[in-house]
């Protein structure tokens, strides 16, 4: 028969004062089960995953093409003749 040893209170686990971990985030959540999900999804519709891989590289393209053609016209006073109702003088700044 097995006999069990009895320990004294001092070799026994030391209950801490450091406070629990964290409580996980629901960012955090979805952010992991994107990352679980979205290689199954991309091989399941490979056609989609192209189409939307495609269409963020044209996105960031033309954001920063826009991008540099503000930058370029920045400060520059521009105007906007709208027939029967007058002229509009406009200027793009910058922050």
């Amino acid at each position: 028969m097995n006999q069990g040893s009895l320990t004294t209170t001092e070799r026994h686990r030391q209950i801490s004062s450091a406070s629990p971990p964290a409580p996980r985030t629901p960012l955090g959540t979805l952010a992991y089960l994107a990352l679980v999900i979205v290689p199954f999804v991309a091989l399941a519709y490979p056609v989609a995953t192209v189409a939307f891989l495609t269409g963020t590289v044209a996105l960031g393209a033309l954001s920063r093409s826009v991008l540099r053609t503000l930058r370029r016209r920045s400060g520059r006073v521009r105007t906007l003749t709208l027939p029967g109702l007058g002229t509009v003088e406009y200027r793009i700044t910058t922050n």
